[in-house]
């Protein structure tokens, strides 16, 4: 069998790498509702099925545009995400994070795993306030129920209607829930909860250090330690990124023009929008519409 490259790019987001033969072999189930009609739900499912690897094959993303919970069934991958390197064995989980960097190869001769791939307007908020947003790996402690919670979103994705898609969404929400529940990442200080909340609810305004103090009710050197220790960010830069996070939203979904979303977002000009546009992803604005 021959090796083929693979190569596709989709806004600032790239995926490249080897297969192998038909390596990896994919059963995946995907809906025709993640356009207009699904947008509606904040957590979307795009596919959900099973894929087979060779030891052969390898992938690497750049600066991801989707997350995707990928369940070990058998063999070993090694998975490798910003400059962490995991082995992931059999019943084990990695996350693929939105906008970071990955790759992912088996170990084994061949290996093979379940995978859900979703998006959606609202799930990076929704995985940082669970907490699953800076997570690599899950060793879950009941895989019968994330098992059943897998059967049942594939299940959903065998019929294509609309109400299928919904409950399929509500699953993956629940799907989520589950994990955070499931994984072993740190609880984050109620004040830190608080502030995230908050700088969510307020993307579109000037959000400053003071007003951040004021509403959670601690220091600004406390709340810069916090960020630091459990985003490995400072309270600013992380508004300002999810402030820009929410303009790409906003573009992939063409419902503004780049003129109205950066009056929308509060940024001084659509000049300054775009540049710091291009500054985190590499291709201005005007590329996604």
């Amino acid at each position: 069998m021959k090796r083929r490259y693979v190569n596709l790019s989709t806004g600032a987001s790239r995926l490249f790498g080897y297969n192998y033969g038909e390596y990896p072999r994919h059963s995946f189930l995907s809906f025709t509702y993640t356009g207009k009609e699904g947008s509606a739900y904040p957590v979307q499912l795009l596919s959900s099925g099973y894929d087979e690897w060779h030891r052969e094959c390898f992938r690497q993303r750049i600066n991801s545009d989707v997350f995707s919970v990928e369940y070990v069934q058998e063999g070993v991958f090694l998975f490798r995400q910003n400059n962490t390197v995991l082995r992931v064995n059999p019943g084990e989980i990695f996350l693929v994070r939105l906008g970071v960097d990955s790759s992912m190869k088996c170990e084994t001769e061949t290996a093979r795993k379940r995978t859900v791939i979703l998006c959606g307007s609202l799930l990076r908020r929704t995985l940082e306030l669970i907490g699953l947003d800076r997570v690599n790996l899950i060793i879950p402690r009941d895989r019968k129920r994330l098992d059943a919670m897998f059967d049942r979103i594939y299940e959903l994705s065998r019929k294509e209607t609309l109400a299928n898609y919904r409950d399929a969404c509500a699953e993956c929400y629940g799907l989520l829930l589950e994990l955070s529940a499931q994984s072993t990442a740190m609880h984050r200080p109620p004040e830190l909860q608080r502030a995230l909340e908050y700088i969510h609810e307020n993307l579109s305004e000037h959000l400053t250090l003071e007003k951040l103090v004021q509403h959670t009710g601690i220091s600004g050197a406390t709340l810069h330690r916090q960020f630091r220790k459990h985003l490995q960010t400072s309270p600013i830069s992380y508004y300002l990124d999810q402030k820009m996070e929410k303009a790409m939203n906003l573009l992939r979904h063409h419902i503004y023009s780049v003129k109205e979303i950066a009056a929308e977002m509060k940024y001084s000009s659509p000049q300054y929008f775009a540049t710091e546009f291009k500054k985190k992803y590499g291709v201005p604005p005007r590329d996604l519409k």
